[in-house]
């Protein structure tokens, strides 16, 4: 899974060859396969989002690999990590490309020389979590837990694994939803949040709504919008994604409720996001 996971990250910047060799270079010199890297990393921004060049979860970290065009938007690059820092609260640490590549290399010797610093304090202080792929997306990690929230970047491989995390004890499942035990009028629910036969659900750039609907006809919009409401449903939504490698995950979105003042016939189902965690509870 770990040579899978890092061959596929250093595949996604092969297009740009100074990235792909400073990126490279600092995961072999890092060496450690405890460490976790992830190319391209999406981080949401005021005005859309940011793709960073590497992302160590572990220590917060986002690399700038800036090459020779960088010179030219110096000041669009400082407002991008001021968005980025502000969003995140974590660290960009840039690279200048655009010099020799002896300068290149002594850059990425300090950068590799911070990342080990840090990994070595967090071993001393005793809260250095190895990476370990199989039980990043385990149920028994969050069974443990008692919860899931949207800061933990909680994703499973099936549906089944989510429902049964909060209760149900299922060999299969191939619904969109399902119920949520120990919370009365709860629902877990699976969308694809892209165009999907009759439904488009939409989810926003801030990850605050998600619009559902139907686009064969008012009737059927009007049908479902009426059954939520009557028996106001709450959202636990987990949807369906493709990760870095991917694969098909089930994310967690967070509790979504129906937006009442916005839903309609004619716009869809519009549900507004009420919180960022849910506990497991028993019925």
């Amino acid at each position: 899974m770990k040579t899978l996971h890092l061959t596929r990250q250093l595949q996604r910047c092969t297009h740009k060859r100074f990235e792909l060799y400073a990126i490279s270079r600092i995961i072999h010199k890092v060496d450690d396969l405890d460490v976790k890297f992830i190319t391209q990393q999406y981080v949401l921004r005021p005005d859309g989002f940011a793709l960073t060049d590497l992302y160590l979860p572990q220590l917060q970290l986002h690399v700038e690999i800036d090459e020779g065009f960088h010179k030219q938007q110096i000041d669009a690059d400082k407002i991008r990590e001021l968005d980025i820092v502000t969003v995140t609260q974590h660290e960009v640490y840039r690279i200048d490309a655009s010099v020799s590549i002896e300068h290149i290399n002594q850059q990425v010797d300090e950068l590799v020389s911070l990342i080990k610093a840090s990994v070595d304090q967090q071993k001393s202080d005793g809260v250095f979590v190895p990476w370990n792929p199989e039980f990043e997306h385990s149920i028994e990690r969050f069974k443990a837990l008692g919860y899931v929230d949207l800061e933990d970047d909680v994703a499973f491989r099936t549906s089944v694994e989510v429902c049964n995390l909060f209760g149900h004890n299922y060999a299969g499942f191939q619904r969109s939803s399902a119920s949520v035990p120990g919370y009365p009028n709860h629902k877990l629910w699976f969308p694809k949040l892209y165009p999907n036969g009759e439904w488009f659900n939409e989810l926003s750039q801030d990850g605050k709504e998600i619009l559902e609907y139907n686009i064969e006809s008012i009737e059927k919009r009007a049908q479902v919008i009426e059954k939520n409401l009557q028996q106001d449903i709450t959202m636990v939504v987990f949807a369906r994604v493709r990760n870095e490698l991917g694969q098909t995950m089930y994310r967690f979105r967070g509790v979504f409720v129906q937006d009442r003042e916005k839903t309609s016939a004619e716009a869809g189902s519009y549900w507004k996001r009420v919180a960022e965690r849910i506990y497991f509870k028993s019925e």
